[in-house]
């Protein structure tokens, strides 16, 4: 599957923000964590029903096809893109 949502920094600054209030952390560690690729201390801070749901769509390839299939998303990444 091919990404068909490139996004800015501007963007993606906007993302880490919204992320990062939700997870009760701050955009920069986030950022670091991500590019680290230490999703675990990520997880760490969500509750056990939001971690493991995370896992589950994590590895599962075909969940990940879906959610991004979903119109609200497409909706919501269209809106965040200013498309």
């Amino acid at each position: 599957m091919g990404n068909p949502f490139q996004f800015s920094q501007q963007q993606m600054d906007v993302l880490m923000q919204m992320a990062s209030q939700k997870m009760g952390t701050d955009p920069q560690t986030l950022r670091q964590q991500l590019e680290n690729g230490n999703a675990q201390n990520i997880l760490n801070g969500l509750s056990p029903a939001q971690r493991a749901q995370i896992n589950n769509l994590m590895n599962n390839p075909a969940a990940i096809e879906q959610l991004i299939a979903n119109p609200k998303v497409q909706q919501l990444l269209k809106g965040l893109m200013g498309k």
